[in-house]
């Protein structure tokens, strides 16, 4: 059973870093998501059941305020706080380094990664820079137009329509994909800093190299190790997983999508921990954000699933050139 487990997880770890590393991303022109509108315009899927009916789109990760991680032990269940001094000498050198930034474009582009890994109560600017309503429609157009592409064209058994059934429960992948990359990237609000390396600016063209920490996603097995009242939910999602692993694309993904979100019990302010035990910034990111002489922000579909750590290969190769 243990085998089988990190066979399943392994897969979504390849999903994330490798099945769309290296493709180019063509954006559709519409998303396919049914949703309702509101008179003010806001975005909502009103035909949600299960539980994403409760999942609260609205939920913003808190940022690191004690600089200590509290970690429970898999064989006692005890309780152990770690203090991160890396984070916490990361963060002091982040800060610095901003201190030393005068140009107003750079300040506003900053923003926008600090929306992701300091302080995700802020992630309302990546809203505006990608003129979205909420983190509903975010999240969507995020699968819808970004990765969901990418898939159909790879894989001939990928449908967005895939709908898997499970102890008498519907579970939509366009439904629950953007709902995992919700709470996937709410991990990556526990960073707490980000090393700044350089920066350029050409007109209204920021170019950011930086580092960052990674989602350690072995952590959605150890979540779900921990509900012990419904162990059989899970090792009955992993043999549900192996029939069709190798013939059903899309359904794979979605057994593994809601494993991965049962694992955070469906909850939308829920998270994994990152790699290593403090300040490990594995990921190397070559930005592209536009800010005009408002200090407006955009930023387009290639440079949020670089900032995100979906899909980073089609930015950094078009950025790396800004800093050689």
């Amino acid at each position: 059973m243990k085998k089988e487990l990190k066979l399943l997880l392994v897969g979504s770890s390849l999903f994330c870093s490798l099945v769309i590393a290296g493709c180019s991303v063509t954006p559709s022109t519409a998303s396919e998501t049914t949703q309702s509108q509101t008179q003010d315009t806001v975005y909502h899927k009103n035909d949600v059941t299960g539980p994403a009916a409760s999942f609260d789109w609205d939920a913003k990760m808190p940022p690191l305020r004690n600089y200590e991680q509290t970690y429970v032990e898999s064989n006692s269940g005890k309780t152990v706080k770690m203090p991160l001094s890396g984070v916490k000498k990361a963060a002091e050198e982040l800060a610095e380094k901003k201190k030393s930034i005068t140009d107003s474009k750079v300040q506003e582009a900053l923003k926008l990664v600090d929306a992701v890994f300091v302080n995700q109560e802020n992630f309302d600017a990546l809203l505006h820079a990608t003129t979205t309503s909420n983190q509903e429609e975010f999240f969507d157009k995020l699968w819808n137009d970004v990765i969901a592409p990418v898939l159909s064209e790879r894989y001939a058994t990928f449908s967005k329509d895939t709908v898997f059934k499970y102890k008498g429960e519907s579970y939509p992948l366009k439904v629950y994909a953007p709902m995992f990359f919700k709470v996937n990237t709410n991990a990556l609000g526990k960073a707490g800093a980000y090393t700044l390396e350089d920066y350029k600016v050409e007109g209204d063209m920021v170019y950011l190299k930086f580092k960052a920490p990674s989602v350690d996603v072995y952590q959605y097995e150890v979540k779900a190790s921990y509900h012990q009242d419904n162990q059989e939910f899970f090792p009955g999602l992993i043999d549900e997983h192996n029939k069709v692993v190798e013939t059903n694309y899309s359904k794979g993904l979605i057994i593994r999508f809601v494993y991965q979100l049962a694992a955070l019990d469906f909850k939308a302010d829920n998270y994994v921990n990152l790699q290593g035990m403090d300040y490990y910034d594995t990921s190397t990111h070559y930005l592209a954000i536009k800010v005009d002489s408002k200090g407006n922000a955009k930023i387009d579909k290639e440079n949020i699933a670089n900032l995100l750590q979906i899909n980073m290969k089609p930015a950094n190769e078009a950025n790396k050139g800004k800093f050689e």
